[in-house]
């Protein structure tokens, strides 16, 4: 038997953007080739070849201080970015 998934992406500017799905919410910064991806439980880092479906992702933090002071400084940067990009 199978499963649905939800999943939908929302770009703050040309370097974020807000992944949500139905395990939670997550935060994601970078370019295409390489990204930092910040959820609740973890950091992720994945680096890739663009356009030809190679990459590499290996997990940055776990659960604890690290993740939470990088994801606060991940939405902190965002937010500014959203502000300078609206102008």
């Amino acid at each position: 038997m199978g499963f649905f998934r939800f999943r939908k992406s929302i770009p703050l500017g040309k370097f974020f953007r807000i992944n949500l799905s139905k395990t939670g919410a997550s935060l994601s910064a970078g370019r295409p080739g390489a990204t930092v991806n910040v959820r609740k439980d973890r950091v992720d880092g994945t680096v890739g070849i663009p356009g030809s479906g190679l990459s590499y992702k290996e997990r940055l933090a776990n659960r604890g201080c690290a993740s939470v002071l990088v994801f606060a400084l991940m939405l902190s940067s965002a937010l500014a970015g959203v502000v300078i990009w609206a102008r």
